[in-house]
């Protein structure tokens, strides 16, 4: 009795002492972050302004968007030079090992978090492509300490994202490290933004211009706002005082931000000493800042548009009928899902039907928010809205080499769909959008030729905020006809007659001309959920991850699935290779039969049972933890986890306490005790090195100890020799491989053959561990002695004699 209360004190002063270790550590741990914080200095520049900065934020590999970190940097306006420091280091979290610098990356982008496949997975052919959307600037750092800088000149304002994480690496290839062998890395970031402002911009008024600019007085920099219109903005400047220098000047105007050459809604060159006065049109942003820079050019001027070209502008007349319509949100009361569409006070519909002419633009707006709607996808669909026949399957054909006849009910034509931020673009006949001179390919062309092309949609992921634009504009049949035509593609045929040849065709009469007046139906959806429509296709469940106060949605996918929405199975190992997977991880298990039988017969039948939950337990638990198209789950997966950890460390604390040398009394106490504290372990941390340690290393004690109490007690060995010489070194020799091959040699790759063949030294090493000397002498220990099966099942359920009283 006092030898089990000395062992349950000995396991709670055990547990007490790794609680406070670990509340040791944990200080240890956070003074060590601050002494490492001090030592990162903020060096702020002359002229530049501090605005944010985060000192400690954690990093992780690159797995999915479960894994990385997020920081948020505000941007003000009139903003030339953005400066963005980043410093990681490695914090050392125990005395196992050293710890290597690791490759960071960082993806930054204004407006949204940034959408990135940093594993190398396509995005779904449905998404956006992300060359049209705000670039992402990427940089790549050590986790050494050192200070790197990222510099973007004339940022747009708002906000800017981050986003942190270490370099992806394959996990296929990567080694399964067991904790608490392996040195503990925690890789941190040190980051904050400085920027320098420009506080000598002259407020004008864009419609009146400005006038008497000095020559001398030049580069000089204006802002104006412009109104809530589409309308071009016609901005006149007068140069003075241009004999007093000897080159053109450049002009230079750029919504939001401060114009450079690569980024301008118009750059344009001039002579003041040939004309100082100048009218420049262009079309702004709706309801937004636009800045002016003036001054002498230094290089060639040959490849600079002239600024006449943008006085009298052929193609602003387009913009005659260009109307714009405000969208209406419709909220569901959930993360990131809304709709837009016109307004109804019909609360199921979420479609819009958007009615136009081939002699308007028009142009949808609705708002994205920020915070609120970036981290899901949006989704916007369009449809042409045809006539009845034609979703019969009645539309015009090839038939005996003629064509059948035109009806007004079949006519054809086209919608060009432009989406933008900020701003409309005007929707050109080649399936183009053009703005002022950047030409961009449209969003959707849709077609009636065919049913394939009067549909297409789109995902977006992590859209934008701001305001965002989808302007249509519909072309007729006389310049879009997909049949054959005469007199450069203005005439086309409509007889249903046999003809006898293309040359006879051609020169029928029977021809007219195409229509230039004609008008449709657009079906417009607008859309946001998370993730892709809420889900992640079959392959994978939809989850949101939190940084403080933003929330993105991603795709946790399923073992051998991956991209955005996990579709992509290109990774996925074939079935047959999962099957022999999973038959691997099971079957191997089948080999604890022999334990079992060697416990049985040696008299051990606890700890065949023991052995026996360890099989069944381990068995269930590899083919639950299978790939999903092979795997077989009895009950929750977690619980399985549990029985084969738990079974397993019980495993070698009973088979421990058998090879110790003590009554059966204190065996049984010490196996309930290890039950507990191996229960309470196995909670905590199933994964810790700690758990597996202490039961084995206080059973390995208790052996130890007890055989050299024995042999002090009677000077002789207790068992026989050959278990000594032979069984117990050979089971040792079992163990250490099976111990080496689960803490140092398995990889993902290999997982499933080195774990397999831990299952299969583990339940052979016991056959050789366990002593065999309840039986007697002289009997083979792999052999049952006669009579072993012959013990009468009644013979359980007796009752034990009562004792008897004495005087």
């Amino acid at each position: 009795m006092r030898v089990c209360l000395f062992f349950i004190l000995f396991f709670v002063c055990t547990g007490c002492i790794l609680g406070d270790k670990e509340k040791i550590e944990d200080d240890m741990n956070r003074k060590r972050i601050l002494e490492q914080l001090t030592r990162t200095r903020t060096v702020l520049l002359d002229d530049y302004h501090l605005v944010t900065r985060q000192i400690a934020t954690d990093v992780y590999m690159f797995r999915s968007y479960r894994t990385v970190s997020v920081v948020f940097y505000p941007v003000m306006r009139d903003v030339t030079d953005a400066r963005f420091t980043f410093q990681s280091e490695e914090l050392h979290l125990n005395t196992i090992g050293s710890c290597d610098p690791q490759d960071v990356i960082i993806n930054i982008k204004h407006g949204a978090y940034p959408a990135v496949n940093p594993d190398g997975y396509d995005f779904p052919k449905d998404f956006l492509d992300p060359a049209i959307r705000e670039p992402v600037y990427t940089l790549a750092i050590r986790s050494d300490g050192k200070n790197n800088t990222y510099k973007i000149k004339n940022p747009k304002p708002g906000n800017w994202y981050a986003l942190i994480y270490i370099k992806w690496e394959d996990p296929r290839e990567q080694k399964v490290e067991q904790q608490g062998l392996v040195a503990d890395c925690q890789t941190i970031l040190y980051t904050d933004l400085q920027v320098k402002r420009d506080e000598d911009i002259e407020l004008i008024d864009c419609y009146l211009g400005v006038t008497e600019i000095n020559y001398n007085d030049l580069p000089a920099l204006f802002k104006c706002m412009s109104v809530d219109r589409v309308d071009p903005i016609a901005l006149n400047i007068t140069i003075v005082n241009t004999s007093s220098g000897d080159k053109e000047l450049f002009f230079r105007v750029q919504a939001l931000s401060l114009p450079t050459e690569d980024s301008n809604l118009i750059y344009c060159a001039f002579d003041p000493r040939a004309n100082n006065y100048q009218t420049i049109t262009f079309v702004p942003h709706p309801n937004a800042w636009h800045y002016i820079h003036i001054g002498p050019i230094t290089g060639n001027v040959s490849k600079i548009a002239d600024c006449e070209s943008y006085y009298m502008r052929t193609d602003i007349d387009e913009l005659v009928n260009h109307t714009v319509v405000d969208l209406m949100r419709d909220d569901k009361g959930r993360f990131f899902t809304f709709d837009y569409g016109l307004p109804t006070a019909d609360i199921q519909d979420a479609t819009s039907l958007i009615n136009i002419t081939s002699s308007e633009i028009k142009s949808l707006r609705f708002k994205i928010n920020q915070f609120l709607d970036i981290g899901g996808t949006l989704s916007i669909a369009a449809s042409l809205l045809m006539s009845l026949k034609y979703y019969m399957g009645y539309k015009r054909e090839f038939e005996k080499r003629a064509l059948l006849a035109f009806t007004e009910d079949n006519q054809f034509f086209k919608v060009v769909v432009c989406m933008d931020i900020g701003h409309p673009s005007i929707p050109l006949e080649s399936g183009h959008c053009r703005y002022n001179d950047k030409v961009k390919p449209a969003l959707f062309v849709l077609n009636s030729t065919d049913s394939e092309s009067i549909y297409d949609k789109t995902f977006i992921p992590f859209p934008d905020s701001g305001t965002w634009y989808l302007t249509f504009r519909l072309f007729c049949d006389q310049t879009v006809c997909p049949c054959q035509t005469v007199n450069n593609g203005t005439k086309y045929f409509v007889d249903t007659g046999d003809k006898e040849g293309d040359e006879s065709m051609v020169g029928w009469n029977g021809t007219r001309q195409g229509t230039s007046d004609c008008n449709a139906t657009v079906v417009l959806t607008v859309s946001s959920m998370s993730c892709v429509s809420g889900k992640c296709s079959n392959h994978g469940n939809c989850l949101l991850n939190t940084f403080g106060a933003l929330v993105m949605s991603f795709c946790s996918c399923y073992p051998g699935y991956g991209g955005w929405d996990c579709s992509d199975s290109s990774r996925m190992d074939s079935r047959f290779y999962m099957l022999l997977s999973v038959l691997l991880l099971t079957l191997s298990n089948l080999l604890f039969i022999f334990s079992m039988y060697a416990a049985a017969i040696r008299l051990y039948y606890t700890e065949a049972m023991m052995y026996g939950f360890t099989m069944i337990f381990s068995t269930f638990y590899h083919a639950c933890d299978a790939a999903a198209e092979v795997a077989y789950c009895i009950m929750r997966g977690n619980i399985l986890q549990f029985g084969d950890f738990y079974c397993g460390l019980m495993s070698f604390w009973v088979t421990l306490l058998a090879m110790s040398i003590i009554n059966d009394k204190l065996r049984s106490s010490l196996q309930l005790i290890g039950a507990i504290i191996i229960a309470l372990l196995t909670t905590w941390n199933m994964h810790s090195f700690v758990s597996f340690l202490l039961p084995v290393a206080i059973g390995i004690s208790i052996v130890f100890g007890s055989w050299y109490l024995d042999y002090w007690k009677n000077k002789r060995m207790k068992y026989p020799r050959s278990y000594y010489t032979i069984h117990m070194p050979f089971g040792i020799l079992l163990v250490s491989i099976g111990l080496i091959c689960y803490a140092r040699l398995q990889t993902e790759q290999n997982y499933k053959i080195v774990h397999s063949i831990w299952h299969m030294i583990i339940a052979l090493s016991v056959v050789f561990l366990l002593p065999d000397v309840k039986r007697g002498s002289d009997v083979n220990p792999f052999c049952p002695t006669r009579g072993h099966y012959r013990i009468p099942f009644l013979r359980i359920f007796r009752r034990s004699p009562a004792p008897i009283a004495t005087d």
